[in-house]
């Protein structure tokens, strides 16, 4: 499967390229394996590392959402690994698009408190 993988902006100065489609350390349309579950996909990607840029002060929270904006799982810089939600089951690749992408989209939740924000989507 073909992961097209973007992320909102942290900062003004961040803005001229968002919804930055792509980084050296993960280019966009990075190819895994199909039968990938969202947790092994996850690690394959090394999310949080090394695609979403690192806050100052060392805290910031992350909601990963499909290309239909589905919530999937909460990422944190001060997490080492992606917690995805409860619900969240069987292989990524079901969530392809017509032309058999995978779209994910990180979206910037500040500096909110990670266990909260997976709390309130966990709760639905």
């Amino acid at each position: 499967m073909r992961i097209h993988l973007t992320r909102d902006s942290v900062a003004a100065g961040d803005d001229a390229d968002a919804p930055h489609a792509a980084s050296p350390a993960l280019p966009d349309g990075l190819d895994l394996p199909d039968g990938l579950d969202l947790p092994e996909a996850l690690a394959a990607l090394g999310l949080p590392r090394p695609y979403l840029p690192l806050i100052g002060g060392g805290r910031a929270s992350w909601i990963l959402r499909t290309g239909d904006g589905t919530p999937l799982a909460v990422l944190a810089q001060q997490w080492p690994r992606a917690r995805p939600l409860p619900g969240v089951r069987g292989p990524l690749a079901r969530l392809a698009g017509p032309d058999g992408d995978v779209r994910l989209h990180a979206e910037y939740r500040r500096q909110l408190d990670p266990d909260a924000e997976y709390d309130r989507l966990a709760a639905g």
